[in-house]
């Protein structure tokens, strides 16, 4: 049986001049009963990326760089994946208060592509959904105490500081129809997320599709009451977030034994396994060490779903991304 895929991967932090890219092309992905049967699918890449115009210039240049690694992972798990994304030019805040350049990267731009996904996803996609953004612990109002996602300049909504509330995303995230829903999310405290749909509230709307023939998952970069810092991974600084699922996706993910917190050869088939890719992230999250004393890694990302583990969401890329350790 074929696994149509769609990823929508929405990145959110710093941002550049990187154009939004929207593909049209059809795509292939495998599903875990049939993954070499030929059998055409879509990925759709939806990569969303907001940094602060208070932001010194090269930390909003993380994110674009972000993208573009996330990107490239997927597209070595398939060369015609579709791909959107929605990327706020890097500038100074000298610029933003001389009205140069309009605000790309909103939450009412964020929310019309959840809706189109919502709208168009069928119910044998896969959507993968990547964000890269600042996060804000504490709520805006007495029934938010959770925070959110920095997506709006705060002049936008000022009862919310230029948040998009966790609440209304894990509401929009659950209504999408697809067979496979991914999400993950960088920012910090962006465990908050997690705690949120872990209400038994929010629970009982996911808990089940397991059992129903449906994944859901989320990750976060952090725990609900820490940072989410980068790190010197060579000569550059890097979210071990962004790091790890660049390279999960990238290949490394194939044959991962987390008891061993290295691939197993034994366990290598060639196939990106769902419980695999989520074993690395976790693990080279949290384990990837600084290359320099300072600064240190915190993180502590977080996980939550309704998903089977032997789920193929496809090949594994024949090499690794390059670049990097």
């Amino acid at each position: 049986m074929s696994l149509r895929i769609v990823l929508s991967i929405l990145l959110l932090s710093g941002i550049n001049v990187l154009q939004p890219a929207a593909a049209v092309s059809e795509a292939r992905f495998l599903s875990s009963a049939d993954v070499n049967d030929g059998n055409a699918g879509t990925i759709r890449l939806l990569a969303v990326a907001k940094a602060k115009v208070l932001d010194p210039v090269d930390m909003q240049q993380r994110a674009p760089d972000a993208i573009r690694r996330v990107e490239t992972a997927v597209r070595s798990i398939d060369a015609k994946s579709v791909v959107k994304t929605l990327i706020e030019p890097v500038r100074t805040i000298n610029q933003y208060r001389a009205g140069q350049g309009r605000e790309v990267v909103t939450g009412e731009a964020f929310r019309n592509e959840l809706k189109t996904l919502i709208d168009t996803a069928s119910v044998n996609d896969t959507v993968v959904i990547y964000t890269h953004s600042h996060g804000l612990r504490n709520g805006f109002e007495d029934v938010q105490p959770l925070g959110g996602m920095v997506l709006d300049l705060p002049v936008r909504r000022p009862p919310h500081a230029g948040v998009f509330l966790w609440d209304e995303y894990a509401d929009l995230i659950l209504r999408i129809p697809a067979k496979n829903v991914v999400v993950l999310t960088m920012s910090c405290f962006s465990g908050a997320l997690i705690k949120h749909l872990n209400t038994p509230g929010m629970a009982k709307k996911w808990k089940d599709r397991e059992q129903t023939g449906r994944n859901f998952v989320v990750m976060t970069s952090q725990n609900d009451v820490l940072k989410s810092e980068p790190i010197r991974i060579g000569n550059q600084m890097l979210n071990p977030f962004t790091y790890a699922v660049e390279r999960a996706l990238g290949g490394l993910a194939d044959g991962f034994v987390a008891s061993q917190g290295k691939p197993s050869d034994s366990s290598k088939d060639g196939k990106l396994q769902l419980g695999e890719v989520i074993d690395y992230v976790l693990h080279a999250t949290e384990q990837t060490p600084s290359d320099s004393i300072l600064p240190v890694n915190t993180s502590k990302p977080q996980v939550t779903g309704s998903y089977k583990r032997d789920v193929v969401i496809g090949k594994a890329p024949a090499t690794v991304p390059g670049g990097q350790k």
